[in-house]
């Protein structure tokens, strides 16, 4: 059988075909670092490409590296080096498929918007990058109280919709970035970007789901994927411990958000029908296997776990 009545077949099943480039649309603060560790040990280290590299400095008001500087940067790669590009991964943003002559599709995971605000606030504090006012640090409360922060308001739906009319200017650290009311549009927008341009997008709770997914895709095996759980926020509110004025603040600036998560998590449930029973026997091995690595992992430094990934999992 050849490989596109293969590829037929899979689209008949309601099974994607795998396509030419990757692009991890990693949205902050929703697991991206988690998912991307599992994802990116699947292709060899000359066939990716993070734009991470790029630097925080020069993203835009979303946390994004522009377009236009992704354009740029992949100009300066060699026709060889473009050509063998299989994989992206990235703070990046809606429109980057249109860089490369080939297919691509994008995958990401969304967080409830609720806990996502409260992990992005205490991982800033984290990070020595906290929200102040008048030279003293904002309170978790009195941060949403403001209702006007684009990372507290509609967020994830102003980076999957990709609209420029919801960009934002950057920002100097401390302070609150302002940007258009997300509206009904925008969320329609961020829907069809989804069903057009995307292989796969699943709720946070389903990360390991939807990495088992990917790999079905492609037809890797198991060895290819490891879950590690990276850049956690390590002092936090957790939802039960945010009093019910300020949560209902939350779902009010998350209102399109809120709906976005809804229907993610029904059309993962609906794609991820057609990968059963299967997706869910691996899913048990993997959790197995996944649990042992990362137990041997913590006892060997990371450039060597680095070198045996590639030699085990591309041998």
């Amino acid at each position: 059988m050849s490989i596109q009545q293969s590829a037929q077949d899979e689209v008949i099943r309601g099974r994607p075909p795998a396509p030419d480039i990757l692009i991890h649309l990693h949205i902050p603060k929703t697991g991206g670092t988690s998912l991307n560790s599992m994802i990116q040990h699947a292709f060899p280290d000359d066939e990716v490409s993070d734009t991470m590299v790029i630097g925080s400095e020069n993203y835009n008001g979303l946390g994004l590296a522009p377009y236009e500087l992704c354009q740029k940067r992949f100009a300066l790669y060699s026709p060889d080096q473009l050509r063998r590009i299989r994989y992206v991964t990235g703070h990046l943003p809606i429109g980057l498929h249109r860089v490369f002559d080939r297919p691509a599709k994008y995958f990401t995971v969304i967080r409830h918007p609720v806990d996502r605000v409260i992990s992005d606030f205490f991982f800033r504090i984290q990070e020595n990058e906290p929200y102040l006012k008048d030279d003293r640090l904002l309170t978790f409360d009195e941060y949403v109280e403001s209702r006007s922060d684009v990372y507290l308001c509609d967020y994830q739906v102003r980076v999957i919709s990709g609209s420029t009319e919801l960009e934002a200017e950057r920002q100097p650290i401390g302070m609150q970035t302002s940007g258009r009311p997300v509206e009904d549009r925008d969320l329609e927008q961020a829907k069809r970007n989804i069903e057009e341009h995307f292989l796969t997008i699943a709720p946070l709770e389903n990360m390991v789901e939807l990495a088992l997914l990917i790999r079905s895709v492609y037809g890797w095996p198991m060895r290819r994927l490891l879950n590690e759980n990276k850049n956690r926020t390590k002092k936090r509110l957790f939802m039960r411990e945010v009093s019910p004025r300020t949560l209902k603040i939350i779902e009010e600036c998350n209102s399109s958000d809120l709906k976005l998560y809804e229907w993610v998590s029904k059309r993962f449930a609906a794609q991820r029908q057609s990968f059963e029973p299967s997706l869910s026997r691996n899913e048990q091995v993997f959790k197995v296997i996944s649990s042992t690595l990362n137990g041997a992992g913590r006892l060997v430094p990371w450039n060597t776990r680095k070198w045996l990934a590639q030699l085990l999992f591309h041998a």
